[in-house]
This record gives structure tokens, sequence and C-alpha cells, in this order.
């Protein structure tokens, strides 16, 4: 037995899915070494969780999801090299990002696939998840009324669900093919509570004011033109003293990104300059990377921010 599945033995879920992985990228065992290497069992637990219900989401298709993630991480190497050789990413515009990615249904399919394999196999994304269940979600007043912005697949909305905390909850997203596929997905993640998903941009004008204690906005931002008024408008719809959770990378090439901002430092400035005060943020550097050197080498940086408006 590798020292990988000694450690990974523990949590079947985990194991079933490196394995399926290793089944059709065997190269990749030593960076899935690295990324489980520093976890500790309690964070291994609340992982395993989540990947028990990420084969549910998945049904019988875990070695197409896998496959698709190859494919997912192939593309984004292909970006990670245009943005190391000019200093950017390539796209800049939505209408760019629906040509190649949004506008094509077999595209995200595979994308969508990859990007749930990539919540347990990339330590950012996993830390990421984290901090929303152990450092926001638990930490929200009883009957809170929580808002999120691109539900996608669904993960957030379910333990936010099935927080007894949380009395109400509502989502926006500015595509009904999107809308579709979230419920679909709840209602593959077994959520059985009343959840009212709205078809609403969120760049538009603040049409909700005061009404939230909690918003959630995860990888959303990077795909906007304009995430400056994203979080105007969110900072408008919570309540004075209501919390957010960010989560936003920084020199992260990808098919669909179009936003890009260089330092963590202005990651965090430009979420003050929205009307919101830091009140916690975590730089999460990519996989294998420490801070310091994802920092050097512009690499991939994932920052989370819980923020509150203030009173």
């Amino acid at each position: 037995m590798s020292d990988l599945s000694a450690k990974l033995a523990a949590y079947p879920a985990i194991s079933q899915v490196v394995a399926a992985t290793l089944a059709v990228w065997p190269e990749h065992e030593k960076y899935i070494a690295t990324r489980f290497a520093a976890d500790d069992a309690d964070f291994l637990a609340r992982c395993e969780e989540f990947s028990v219900l990420a084969l549910a989401n998945m049904g019988d298709a875990l070695a197409e999801y896998v496959a698709d993630y190859r494919w997912m991480c192939e593309e984004f190497l292909a970006e990670e090299f245009f943005f190391h050789r000019e200093g950017r990413y390539r796209l800049s515009t939505f209408a760019e990002a629906y040509a190649e990615v949004y506008g094509k249904p077999e595209y995200m399919s595979r994308y969508v696939h990859g990007i749930l394999i990539s919540q347990i196999l990339w330590h950012p994304h996993a830390v990421a998840f984290d901090l929303f269940r152990t450092q926001f979600l638990a930490n929200l007043p009883e009957g809170a009324e929580y808002l999120e912005v691109g539900p996608g697949h669904g993960f957030f909305l379910t333990f936010a669900a099935n927080s007894p905390a949380v009395a109400r909850l509502e989502a926006w997203d500015v595509s009904p093919s999107s809308i579709a596929e979230t419920h679909a997905a709840l209602k593959r993640l077994g959520v059985t509570r009343e959840i009212a998903i709205i078809e609403q941009d969120v760049l538009a004008a603040p049409a909700r004011h005061d009404e939230f204690d909690a918003a959630v906005i995860s990888e959303v931002l990077e795909h906007l033109e304009r995430p400056d008024l994203a979080l105007q408008s969110l900072c408008a719809a919570l309540k004075p003293g209501g919390r957010i959770f960010i989560n936003a990378p920084v020199n992260s090439p990808a098919p669909d990104h179009i936003y890009l901002w260089r330092t963590t430092e202005e990651f965090h400035a430009f979420v003050e300059a929205q009307g919101f005060v830091i009140d916690a943020a975590w730089d999460l550097p990519q996989t294998g990377l420490s801070l310091e050197r994802a920092r050097k080498f512009k690499a991939s940086i994932s920052c989370i921010v819980i923020g509150r408006k203030p009173e």
C-alpha cells in the first residue's frame, strides 16, 4: 500500500475519487499526494463528507467526471502558458467567454464536471469550502436570511440549507440553464427545503436593500467585467452588520476568467473599496507552493474574505 493509500484508507469516498483519477491519469499521483500530505484527521473527515455528497451527485458517472477533470487541467495549463507569456488573461469580455465557453453546452458540461473533482483534489478549493463551513456558516446568527450568487453545483446551498441557523435561502443566477442545473443538483443532494432561486443579474443596479444577514459569492467575481458593481449590489442587499463570504483568485488564468487581480493586497483593497470591512482573510496558494513562492512566481492564489457591511 502506498503512503497516499494508507493515509486515505479511513476515507472511502475520497479514496474512490483518487483511485478513479489515477486510473485515467497515473502521472497525477505525485500531485495528489502533495495535496493530501499535510491534512489532519478532522479536515479529512470534513473532506470525506463533501466527497460522499459529490459521489451522490455524480451517480454512476465518476469515470466520466475524472476524465473531464484531466481534460480541464490541460485546458488550464494552456491558459497558464499564455498568461505567463503575455502577462494577462487571454479573454477580457463576457462576450468572448460566452462565445468560447458558456455558449458551448458540451464544453460547459465537461468544465463543470472537472470543477467538481477539483473541489476534492485541489487543496485551495477544499480549504475554501471548509472555511465557508467552519468560519462563515457556523457563525451565522439564528434566523439568518442567506443569499448566494452563482450557486452552480449547489454544495454551498446544500450546507446552508442544512444549517439550523438559516431561516430563509435565496440564490441569484443570470442564466436560466444554470438555475435548472442547480435545481437538479439540489435534488440529487437530497435538499428538500424551499430555496428561492431567482434569475437576477448581480451587475444590475441594486434592487434589494438591507434584507439579508449573509451573502456568498464564490468563484464568480473573476468571471465578470465589473465585479465592483457585483459587490456593491451585495453590500446594498445586506443588512447593516451583515456578513459576506467571498472567494476569488489572483493570477489565475482559466478559459473563462476575464478580470485579473495581480496581488492579494490589490484584491483586499478592491473589496474594501466596495463598502465592506474585512473581518478575516486567508490567502491560499496553489497546491505544492508556499505563499511566498506563489507571490514570487505570480502563481494562482485563492483569496478568501469574510467581510461585513458597516452598521
